[in-house]
């Protein structure tokens, strides 16, 4: 049962012991999980990145940066934070409350560079609440944070695991990459014809976990219905079906953030991820769909290599992703590419001040990489979006 590093379509680096038995052991409890058939994909990738002791994200498995498995923006340039502490400021002179929720951490980078800033400008946040489900990243966070922050500012920040223990009264809410790691379901269809999908299901033929098609369930039409229902039409015809992918866990996620913010104050929820419209994350010619994986900085697009050590990602459909929200009762306060964001805040200002005042050509062409790889459009300022939300309970 060891998982295929070639499969990939290229080798992937072997993983050491300790990581090849925890992924053989992740892969015996889901081949029992399978003894009255099939799994569907999205309880797969639910085990495969969340399983307290064997998931890529529960384990603390997941490494982020520069020699990890991807960068996230705040782990490129601290030019993203500054992003958010012009929301910051803005928030607070609208008087939103002096309190932050991040869901979901990753290495705490975000977290800390942000009360960095907030701790040099004097505006500190009341609170910091961080919710994260995986305690080994709960860990790592702490670490981080007990070692790059003054002790007076770490004592703001408090974990919780749970929506149903946090404390709010209103402020800023920050979801950076979190979206697209959440669970999905997989079909495949003729694009813009719902009555042709079929669910994409996970089996295992004794020697590594396959894709095993079935009828679609009734959530399944009906998703795939109100996928179709927001393309116009498809941009080229297809030849054959084609893979896809959507996320059914939106609505009840949107759902508990509601209940969970309900309080006398004003929320801003701001959801920063790669994706786009629905017209093109299901054009016809993603015939593989969206889903993506990523080992040691190496992409590619097979969810079953090491099942507990790599990345599972998709693309976030925005257009769902706000009528989510809006059903959950946020209203939505606008939607934009990364670079759009960034540059409608204070940080191009920042950026040529400190070209400026830096002496060193080195450091000055480091910063303006940094800037570059936040809004240029080849890199990450149009495949990665914002969204604002806003929920008012005053």
């Amino acid at each position: 049962m060891t998982p295929d590093p070639h499969s990939a379509g290229f080798e992937l680096p072997t993983p050491e012991g300790a990581d090849q038995a925890k992924s053989l052991q992740l892969i015996e409890a889901l081949v029992g999980k399978m003894r009255d058939g099939p799994l569907s994909f999205v309880d797969y990738m639910a085990t495969v990145l969340y399983h307290p002791d064997w998931g890529y994200y529960g384990s603390g498995q997941v490494a982020f940066g520069v020699g990890g498995d991807f960068i996230t923006a705040p782990e490129r340039s601290r030019l993203f934070t500054d992003g958010l502490v012009y929301e910051w400021r803005q928030a607070i002179a609208s008087g939103v409350a002096p309190a932050i929720l991040e869901i979901g951490a990753g290495s705490g980078r975000l977290a800390i560079d942000l009360l960095d800033r907030l701790d040099a400008a004097d505006m500190l946040p009341r609170s910091y609440t961080i919710l994260e489900i995986s305690p080994a990243l709960a860990a790592r966070q702490k670490a981080n944070m007990r070692e790059a922050l003054p002790p007076a500012v770490v004592e703001r920040v408090c974990w919780i695991d749970d929506w149903s223990t946090l404390a709010w009264s209103g402020g800023l809410v920050i979801a950076n990459e979190v979206l697209d790691a959440m669970p999905v379901e997989r079909f495949r269809w003729w694009p813009g014809s719902p009555e042709t999908a079929e669910r994409l299901a996970v089996g295992f033929d004794g020697q590594r976990f396959v894709w095993q098609g079935c009828p679609a369930p009734d959530s399944m039409r009906a998703a795939v219905e109100a996928i179709a229902a927001r393309i116009e039409r498809p941009i080229v015809a297809p030849r054959e079906v084609v893979l896809a992918e959507y996320n059914p866990q939106l609505a009840p996620w949107f759902a508990q953030m509601r209940a969970s913010l309900e309080a006398e104050g004003e929320s801003w929820v701001y959801l920063f991820d790669y994706g786009s419209h629905t017209a093109d994350v299901y054009r016809a010619d993603r015939d593989q769909g969206t889903l993506k994986c990523h080992y040691r900085h190496l992409a590619h697009e097979d969810p079953f290599v090491y099942p507990g050590l790599q990345d599972i990602t998709a693309w976030v459909d925005f257009q769902a992703v706000a009528e989510a929200a809006e059903a959950a009762g946020f209203e939505l306060d606008g939607e934009r590419s990364q670079a759009q964001w960034l540059l409608g805040t204070d940080v191009p200002q920042q950026v040529e001040r400190q070209l400026q005042s830096r002496d060193s050509l080195v450091d000055q062409a480091r910063l303006a990489q940094e800037f570059r790889e936040l809004v240029m459009p080849t890199d990450m300022g149009e495949r990665f979006r914002v969204m604002r939300l806003r929920l008012n309970r005053g």
